[in-house]
């Protein structure tokens, strides 16, 4: 069991950021990559989806990329590319040519850019609490402070309730049985 932080390391400052407060962030995210250091960003869906109504990899990725950072090198990443593709793309990344990345949960596990200080998660309340808890791990991989902001729709209590446990927590076993109480098995 792992249960501290590596040396130098800070505590990742998370928060569940209302939609009114979107435009702050994409000002923050700008300060930060001003400062050298890079964002991902983490939607549920690849491709938009009429029934489900949450954030797409594809339509983020073009929002992003042509209104709100036209100026900045954003990478998209996800499932259905090639493998070539996908180590390009993360090459790219790794090599800090690619400021914001894009991505489904393909990141979730086993991708180390330490430069990377904003984790942003489109659609929160879609993913397990442990799940965005590893999202959570690919930033903060540094000395520099890391940030995790969680975006959702949902006006629901109960999934604000339960997003709101990532701000207080940073115990994986914590979260997933947390978790556990508000989804059931």
């Amino acid at each position: 069991i792992i249960d501290e932080m590596p040396k130098d390391r800070k505590k990742i400052i998370t928060g569940v950021v209302p939609e009114n407060k979107r435009p702050q962030a994409y000002e923050f995210i700008r300060e930060q990559i001003k400062q050298g250091r890079q964002i991902f960003v983490i939607c549920p869906l690849i491709d938009i989806s009429d029934k489900l109504g949450v954030k797409s990899v594809n339509e983020e990725f073009k929002k992003l990329d042509k209104q709100i950072f036209p100026e900045l090198n954003i990478g998209c990443l996800h499932g259905k590319l090639k493998a070539k593709e996908k180590e390009k793309i993360m090459q790219e990344f790794l090599d800090n040519k690619i400021k914001i990345l894009v991505s489904t949960s393909v990141v979730e596990v086993g991708v180390d850019v330490p430069n990377a200080t904003v984790m942003m998660i489109e659609g929160a309340d879609r993913f397990g609490l442990a799940q965005i808890h590893q999202f959570r791990g690919r930033v903060g991989r540094s000395n520099f402070q890391s940030f995790c902001f969680l975006f959702t729709d949902s006006e629901s209590e109960r999934s604000l309730k339960r997003l709101q446990a990532l701000t207080r927590i940073n115990n994986g076993f914590e979260l997933a049985k947390i978790d556990l109480k508000f989804r059931g098995p």
